[in-house]
C-alpha cells in the first residue's frame, strides 16, 4: 500500500447548489432552513444565503437523496426552484 493511502475507501459525498424560493433576504428565515437541512440524515453541510437566496448541501448520496433535501427545505417554509424557472 502506497504511503500515506488507507485502507477504507472514501466516503461519496454530492454537492448541491439550490436556488430557494422564500428566504426573501431574511436571515432568520435562512437559518431555519440550515437547521431542516442540517436535520436530515446523511446531510454533511448546509448553507443557506438569504442575500443570494441560495442553498448549498454536500450529503452522502448512500444516506439521503436531493427528494429529501428539498422537502427539508418546504419544511422550513420555503420551495426550491427547479432550474427550468430561474431567470
Amino acid at each position: 500500500m502506497p504511503s500515506g493511502a488507507t485502507s477504507a475507501s472514501t466516503p461519496v459525498r454530492l454537492r448541491l447548489l439550490l436556488a430557494i424560493q422564500g428566504l426573501d433576504g431574511d436571515p432568520q428565515t435562512a437559518r431555519m432552513v440550515e437547521q431542516a437541512l442540517q436535520d436530515v440524515s446523511g446531510v454533511i453541510r448546509a448553507y443557506a444565503n438569504a442575500a443570494t437566496e441560495m442553498a448549498y448541501v454536500e450529503f452522502d448520496p448512500g444516506r439521503t437523496g436531493q427528494s429529501q433535501i428539498e422537502a427539508a427545505i418546504e419544511s422550513a417554509g420555503c420551495r426550491v426552484v427547479p432550474a427550468g424557472e430561474l431567470q
